[in-house]
């Protein structure tokens, strides 16, 4: 499936956009910065603020996606979420499920995890809290559930030293008892 993206340039305010969702250009000096300061935060879950601010962005560029271009199929919304990974310039991710209570997604190129390893080498824990965002705003998204309806965990990691990330999310709040 290709997406539909009308991608502008400003050049006076140098700003970036698809559709209607003002964009921002990352490098991987950012995004490993970013996650190291996460890491580092003993004032409170900075790693899961991370991936809840990414959950938050995403969710949002995913749902109006899906609604402005009548993505209605499972299916489909899975397919144009892949690709608004790469798009988007965050690595490759490809689902290996998805259902309503939870789903797994496997990243073979992770921009976060790349940039870690390009900056300081292997690390013993998994840092990809920004795709942890992605995976839970995409089960949101795809599913027509609020924000926050699943909780993603890293099993595997790029940076750990696997071949791939593997990211597991599950339902948070109950969504086949509460019918959501």
């Amino acid at each position: 499936m290709s997406l539909i993206l009308q991608s502008t340039f400003d050049k006076e305010t140098c700003r970036h956009t698809a559709g209607s969702q003002t964009l921002v250009l990352h490098c991987h000096h950012f995004a490993s910065l970013t996650t190291q300061l996460a890491n580092d935060c003993s004032l409170l879950d900075a790693k899961k603020l991370l991936a809840e601010c990414a959950e938050d962005a995403f969710y949002t560029v995913l749902s109006n996606y899906f609604k402005n271009n009548n993505v209605t199929s499972i299916n489909e919304r899975i397919a144009a979420a892949e690709r608004y990974f790469s798009e988007c310039g965050l690595g490759k991710l490809k689902v290996n499920y998805a259902g309503i209570c939870a789903g797994e997604v496997e990243l073979t190129n992770s921009h976060v995890d790349e940039g870690w390893i390009k900056k300081w080498g292997k690390y013993d824990k998994p840092v990809n809290h920004i795709g942890c965002g992605y995976v839970t705003a995409l089960m949101a998204a795809v599913f027509d559930c609020p924000k926050r309806s699943y909780t993603a965990v890293e099993r595997q990691s790029i940076v750990c030293g696997a071949d791939v990330s593997i990211i597991t999310a599950t339902d948070a709040v109950n969504i086949r008892k509460e019918g959501i």
